[in-house]
């Protein structure tokens, strides 16, 4: 398994600022970089109904997103241009909270989606709806870089394992990165022993299953003690160095909207680590 090909997806205002990362990535892989920026436009109805012209005033604002969609994408290319890798960029115009279906149609082809945090803490809504589509949509990984991180992730992995389904599928999209680091961690959060859980040695399995691909990796148990597992994850794997966290992605579909579950939300909202997820 390898990475040759790289969706990068970013908000229109800050592209040139965290394409970079992007470039590392896909340089790192030997990959190609597709590179979607993406931009918004607004409800129709965000106008207002009264007056007459509104229509015409959307119009223009759709028009003045558009060129500004096409002048980045001239300035990006331009840029991507002077990496000495293989790239395309797109401009991509969403409509509010459409943003899932956009980034769905290109995600599904590529080997991973990297999603290019703009903004600290609380997820824009954008970004929100791209990891969704990704996520969710996709059937394919989604690699989360916080806007603080530097470049370089992956020497040290720390791995949230649960013993289920998202999990597995986390570890197996996370092999290309596995392969590269120095020192694997496998986390368990309060595992409960017994077949029906976690086994009677808890993380031993899926150990067994990555020592099988010529992997070293460390089980270590960890205890809440009153913290929300999103905490203990975050606060363990700055206790081992780790500059990458590997985790299944957990959410539920309300009518049509796919929602992030708790602590999936938690972890990309307060993680200063990268996280490679899976669903």
């Amino acid at each position: 398994m390898s990475i040759k090909t790289i969706l990068a997806i970013t908000e229109l205002e800050t592209a040139t600022e965290t394409v970079g990362k992007a470039v590392s990535l896909a340089r790192a892989h030997d990959a190609h970089l597709t590179l979607l920026a993406v931009s918004e436009v607004p409800h129709l109805p965000f106008y207002g109904y009264g007056g007459h012209g509104y229509v015409e005033i959307w119009a223009r604002e759709c028009d003045a997103r558009k060129t500004a969609l096409t002048t980045l994408a001239e300035q990006l290319e331009a840029q991507l241009a002077r990496e000495g890798i293989s790239f395309d960029v797109r401009p991509g115009l969403s409509a509010i909270a459409r943003e899932d279906d956009l980034v769905a149609r290109h995600a599904i082809y590529c080997d991973l989606a990297l999603v290019l945090r703009s903004a600290e803490q609380e997820l824009t809504p954008v970004e929100k709806n791209a990891i969704d589509g990704a996520l969710f949509d996709s059937g394919r990984p989604v690699l989360y870089v916080p806007r603080s991180f530097s470049d370089g992730a992956g020497d040290r992995i720390a791995i949230a394992w649960n013993s289920r389904r998202e999990a597995a599928r986390a570890v197996s999209d996370a092999l290309p990165f596995l392969k590269r680091a120095l020192e694997i961690t496998l986390l368990l959060v309060d595992p409960e022993v017994g077949d029906g859980d976690h086994g009677e040695d808890p993380g031993s399995d899926i150990a067994l299953v990555l020592a099988r691909q010529g992997l070293k990796v460390t089980v270590q148990t960890v205890a809440a003690t009153g913290r929300s597992v999103s905490e203990t994850l975050l606060d363990t794997s700055r206790e081992l160095g780790a500059d990458m966290i590997v985790m299944g992605a957990y959410g539920h579909s309300r009518l049509r909207q796919n929602v992030l579950g708790g602590t999936t939300r938690e972890m990309l909202e307060m993680s200063p680590l990268p996280l490679l997820l899976s669903h």
